[in-house]
């Protein structure tokens, strides 16, 4: 089974400020920007802007089982939200999916959309040509997969296992890296 992803899914388009984002020690809420992501796309809430924001913010402000999806730029990539804090709103260049949880979770759709197949359909359907984005519209005819809820959850959270082993990874190689690099130097003071 499959269905369009505007059918299983709201799609919201992250906060819009009409005179840009100022960011303030003191401001009320935090902005999620595509640079708050690392290279395995997952966030890093450590360094998030801190601002006030004009108007509501209802709509952008981002809740646990949120799928946040990068519309604009030349990488487009999706990530689920597990946790998050309080008055923390996704930039306008992230559309806010959320998933209809009874049809579809939010690990497996994150998955699903850094797929071959969902980014092919995402290339072609892009616009513009020095910041490519990919409108409301056309994300909406995705269409996505639909396997059972077990199924889901296990792919979900083999997903999950393989970020967690490359997070590993890479703090063993770069500790590798240290300890050589620590030996050749006294090796040579000797």
């Amino acid at each position: 089974m499959s269905a369009s992803l505007g059918d299983i899914s709201e799609i919201q388009v992250g906060y819009q400020s009409r005179e840009g984002i100022r960011a303030h020690p003191d401001g009320s809420h935090f902005l999620l920007q595509a640079r708050d992501f690392n290279n395995l796309h997952q966030v890093d809430w450590s360094n998030l802007t801190r601002f006030t924001p004009a108007g509501s913010t209802t709509k952008s402000e981002i809740q646990p089982g949120d799928v946040l999806f990068l519309a604009k730029g030349q990488e487009n990539f999706a990530c689920p939200i597990n946790c998050v804090t309080n008055h923390v709103l996704a930039a306008n260049s992230f559309y806010i999916l959320r998933p209809d949880r009874a049809t579809i979770l939010p690990e497996y759709l994150a998955w699903w959309l850094n797929q071959t197949p969902a980014k092919e359909y995402i290339k072609l359907n892009r616009s513009g040509s020095s910041l490519p984005f990919l409108s409301v519209s056309a994300l909406s005819r995705l269409e996505v997969p639909i396997p059972l809820i077990e199924v889901q959850r296990k792919i979900g959270e083999l997903e999950m296992l393989r970020k967690k082993e490359a997070d590993l990874l890479g703090l063993y190689l770069s500790k590798k890296s240290v300890l050589i690099q620590t030996v050749c130097l006294n090796a040579i003071i000797e």
